[in-house]
């Protein structure tokens, strides 16, 4: 006699990918550029999450919107001197865009140097992705002396990445990287963005998007249920008879699903147990609000009402200068005055004359203007209390 045995398997969950964005020069030896984050891919991981999470998206366009300003000037009034940056036309401020969104994004920005043949005339500069780039390894003198470009770190055998020289004034080549970024502990070639000890929730918010969508497309309940039991078909038939149902009673009207089943007879019709929700979508809606604060802490913004996000019951909005000034002194105007002081260094490199940028600042919420007051003519009133007082002696 057989003895009956339960069986018992034991399965692991998937275990969530925490963002890992560090240089790990000790992997892969063997290559001349350093490795930045899992597979050499960081910067590709922080555009994922900027292109997923709409918070973390939303923050880093207000800070980018913050601190571009509406445009830059010189104190000197010479403002030539930022129309023409390159032959393609593109001005210092074009170049200032883009160098403050790879700032923010990447914490680090990169500009290409094109000298001209006569050095005395200065050089060229362009815009360059920075998430293309990797430094090399650093010589004795820990002085990194080339970057490496590739279209796509991915499939660097395809796209074979080329050296490019960093920027040196005493180099012969004419075309150098200009390659800025912020120290960052525990890094010696690359960034760490100002916002990544919220990445792990920038990570769940798109997760937690994810679940949602997820359970709209593939968790809604079959809407008809057909039981066959005049025999079980063959695996032909039974796709027929399938793709027959599903033809006369699906559209798009009728989105829901069909369940198709077959037995011998009623009494071996399978038994249909519908599972109640667990009310996992509160906590859901609850960890949603968690992480929106938690993106919103780590980009230093006390107000999500400088993102255009409402709070819930909150009726009006009397606190608008204050964050906007707090946002302006503790995150805009730092990072302004950072990389105001790059270029105003490469402005005085280029024209060997030296430039004081002025930033047009760029006002993320305008409060209305207050009611007009009347104006009272004094001396009018005057009078007309001298006739009411004769009238009252009289």
């Amino acid at each position: 006699m057989e003895e009956n045995k339960n069986i018992f398997k034991v399965f692991d969950f998937i275990t969530a990918r925490v963002p890992i964005i560090e240089e790990q020069p000790q992997y892969n030896a063997r290559t001349p550029w350093v490795f930045y984050g899992i597979a050499n891919l960081a910067p590709q991981e922080l555009i994922r999450l900027y292109n997923t999470s709409p918070t973390h998206r939303a923050c880093v366009m207000s800070k980018w919107y913050g601190v571009r300003g509406e445009s830059i000037t010189l104190k000197d009034g010479d403002d030539q001197r930022l129309m023409m940056a390159n032959s393609l036309g593109e001005s210092v401020y074009d170049l200032w865009q883009k160098a403050t969104l790879d700032f923010i994004l990447y914490g680090a920005f990169s500009i290409n140097v094109v000298w001209k043949r006569d050095r005395e005339l200065g050089f060229e500069m362009y815009a360059m992705d920075t998430s293309k780039l990797r430094a090399e390894r650093a010589n004795i003198d820990d002085h990194i002396e080339n970057y490496f470009y590739s279209s796509d770190w991915g499939f660097p055998k395809k796209f074979v990445p080329r050296p490019i020289p960093s920027f040196n004034v005493k180099n012969e080549l004419p075309s150098q990287v200009f390659y800025y970024t912020t120290h960052s502990p525990g890094n010696e070639y690359y960034a760490t963005p100002s916002y990544w000890g919220g990445a792990t929730a920038v990570a769940t918010e798109m997760e937690v998007y994810n679940w949602w969508h997820s359970n709209i497309i593939n968790g809604l309940n079959p809407s008809l249920f057909v039981s066959l039991n005049s025999g079980i078909p063959g695996p032909e038939e039974r796709e027929q008879i399938y793709n027959t149902l599903t033809a006369k009673y699906s559209s798009s009207n009728s989105p829901g699903k069909l369940m198709l089943t077959f037995a011998n007879s009623k009494e071996e019709a399978p038994e249909i147990t519908t599972i109640a929700p667990n009310g996992s979508d509160k906590m859901w809606l609850e960890m949603s609000n968690a992480v929106q604060q938690a993106i919103l802490t780590s980009h230093q913004i006390s107000s999500p009402e400088l993102l255009g996000i409402q709070t819930p019951g909150r009726l009006g909005t009397p606190n608008h200068l204050e964050a906007q000034d707090h946002f302006n002194r503790l995150v805009i105007q730092p990072i302004q005055e950072e990389i105001k002081r790059v270029f105003e260094k490469l402005l005085l490199l280029r024209d060997r004359k030296p430039a004081d940028i002025q930033i047009k600042q760029f006002n993320m919420v305008s409060i209305p203007d207050q009611a007009p007051v009347e104006t009272v003519d004094v001396k009018k009133e005057e009078i007309v209390g001298i006739d009411k007082q004769e009238n009252i002696t009289e």
